[in-house]
């Protein structure tokens, strides 16, 4: 038996709950900022927060990040006094704070690279934010009037000299023995911490048990129709049945435990647009709605960044300037929203903001200046506002630290593409504009069209199914080359999943169209037969066949057939 500490899994459990802290602070500073103007401190909210603090002291204390711990420590003296002397918060101390916060987060985002970064300078800025009393006996900040100084956001770097302020040793603000936290106490826990690496494992084990389930029910249908009712048939279809039942309410359990509500997401943007929005000069009101919504934690660790382009998107080219705002009849702040909701087998995430809108003129300008489209070329209200989802696409004359590189919205579109989703833009001039993105709930069992092709079956995964028809050969046109049909007024290019997938084509009069949606675009697949649908369990292939054109994995049916599934990404 080995006696030696495993640190990087203490480190990783540190972190987990260093963020988890993080997100409580950040969250206390911004719902202070929202009621600063009636000069209102919550008292309840800082005691709360200061059991994060404090919990989040002791654990950096445990693992020796010395430098982080002291840190904390000032921090937390700071709203201790806050509490003693409400009247001393103002704008200015909450902009400090929000920058200490910022520091925090870098120091213990870096502790796995420096685990001792410098923040001596930061720290004793901390400790000059005390409460002195002035000669009307007002109580006020040390360094307030003589203005703020700039805490740096990244450590390992010292700060500039602070001009005009004093940095006194002070004893007096360490938090009182007798002062009470909110700390958890040794008790009984229902929270067990599990490798995610060890869910798949099980889900994979529970795929197989489905597969083992729907053989079984056929072999109790072979062997009723061979025996009829006779008695030693027994009681073989009761437990067939019985296990049906027991294997999918433990596949939906299973399902379940790797889910976690998009909350995890969403409560990271809140402290992003504050920032953003001062460093932008500009006045935005950031809503959220449906943060219980759960999703798989595959596709939670996906989302992240896709929507931190649409979110920064939307205050760099939506959200106009308070005073623009003003002059065009609106409100000086403006609005984002970043909602989520279940539908069917499918999570929706709108990104909503009442901005300026998109400029259909300026985007088609831009994209035939860059050679994307000629100006003879004809596109619909989609296509263009699927221009800016290209690579290398902007709009924005001079590059700042958040746009005008053209990096940013592709990123968007490529993550949504490689999880099979679809996203959806609508744009109204001077109204704002609507991101929608659709997303499958889970990857790892999915529901499927099943299709025939040549006398084969192949599996489509749902998620990229929009709709099936029936067509006639002779609705088929060729449009530059390429096959196409009229659907509702648009033109839809389409191709055969015979052709791509090198199976031989049989030439018939009425052919099956699954329509196809990938990100911002739609494509028509034309089958031979359409089979039904059913749920599957995604079978990687192995890394000796290469990358096998059109397909993205296997499935085993009940009766024992292999079936590929459709790339539809690769389709289109």
């Amino acid at each position: 038996m080995s006696n030696t500490l495993d640190t990087s899994s203490l480190l990783t459990d540190y972190l987990d709950d260093a963020r988890k802290h993080l997100d409580t602070l950040d969250t206390a500073l911004l719902d202070t900022e929202r009621d600063i103007e009636d000069a209102r401190l919550d008292p309840e909210l800082v005691i709360n927060l200061q059991g994060a603090l404090h919990t989040l002291k002791g654990n950096s204390g445990m693992m020796g990040f010395v430098t982080v711990q002291k840190f904390i420590h000032e921090l937390e003296g700071v709203f201790k006094r806050l509490l003693d002397a409400p009247t001393v918060l103002d704008q200015t101390l909450l902009d400090s704070l929000f920058e200490s916060a910022t520091v925090l987060r870098n120091a213990v985002e870096q502790i796995d690279t420096n685990p001792h970064p410098d923040l001596t300078q930061e720290t004793a800025y901390l400790e000059s934010l005390a409460v002195k009393r002035t000669g009307g006996g007002r109580r006020k900040v040390a360094g307030q009037g003589n203005g703020k100084p700039r805490i740096k956001t990244q450590t390992g770097r010292k700060s500039t000299p602070r001009p005009g302020s004093s940095l006194p040793h002070r004893s007096e603000t360490l938090l009182d023995k007798d002062t009470v936290h909110p700390v958890a106490e040794a008790a009984r826990t229902s929270i067990l911490r599990v490798d995610f690496k060890r869910l798949d494992h099980l889900l994979n084990l529970t795929g197989e048990l489905v597969i083992h389930k729907t053989k079984l029910n056929q072999i109790a249908k072979q062997v009723e129709e061979l025996v009829g009712g006779e008695e030693f048939f027994g009681e073989l279809p009761a437990v067939a049945q019985m296990i049906e039942k027991v294997s999918s309410d433990l596949q939906e359990a299973i399902m379940r435990v790797r889910m976690l509500p998009i909350h995890h997401v969403f409560q990271r943007f809140p402290r992003m647009v504050r920032d953003l929005a001062k460093q932008k000069n500009k006045e935005i009101q950031f809503t959220f709605s449906g943060e219980g919504t759960e999703i798989d934690k595959t596709v939670i660790d996906a989302l992240g960044d896709p929507l931190i382009h649409l979110i920064r998107n939307s205050i760099d080219h939506g959200i106009e300037p308070p005073e623009v705002r003003v002059k065009n009849g609106k409100e000086r702040a403006g609005s984002i929203h970043l909602s989520a909701k279940q539908e069917s087998s499918h999570i929706v995430i709108t990104v909503k903001d009442d901005g300026a809108g998109m400029n259909e003129y300026h985007l088609r300008e831009k994209a035939i200046k860059k050679g994307i489209i000629t100006a003879e070329q004809s596109l619909s209200q989609d296509e263009i506002h699927g221009l800016v989802f290209l690579p290398g696409f902007s709009t924005v004359a001079n590059v700042s630290e958040t746009s005008g590189r053209g990096v940013g919205l592709d990123v968007v579109k490529k993550v949504i593409s490689d999880f099979n989703g679809i996203i959806e833009v609508n744009s109204e001039p001077g109204m704002g504009t609507e991101f929608i993105l659709r997303m499958p709930l889970t990857l790892a069992i999915i529901p499927v069209l099943l299709v025939e092709v040549s006398g084969s079956s192949f599996a489509v995964p749902l998620s990229a199914v929009l709709e099936s028809v029936k067509i006639h050969v002779s609705e088929i046109h060729k449009a530059d080359g390429k096959e196409v049909v009229q659907m509702r007024g648009s033109v839809l290019p389409v191709t055969h999943l015979s052709r791509m997938l090198g199976r031989p084509r049989n030439e018939q009069e009425l052919y099956y169209m699954v329509v196809l949606g990938r990100a911002e675009k739609r494509m028509g697949m034309l089958v031979d037969r359409l089979l039904g649908q059913q749920e599957i369990v995604i079978k990687a292939l192995d890394d000796y066949l290469g990358d096998a054109y059109g397909v993205s994995g296997a499935t085993i049916l009940g009766d024992g057939r292999v079936v590929l599934i459709v790339d539809t990404a690769r389709v289109i």
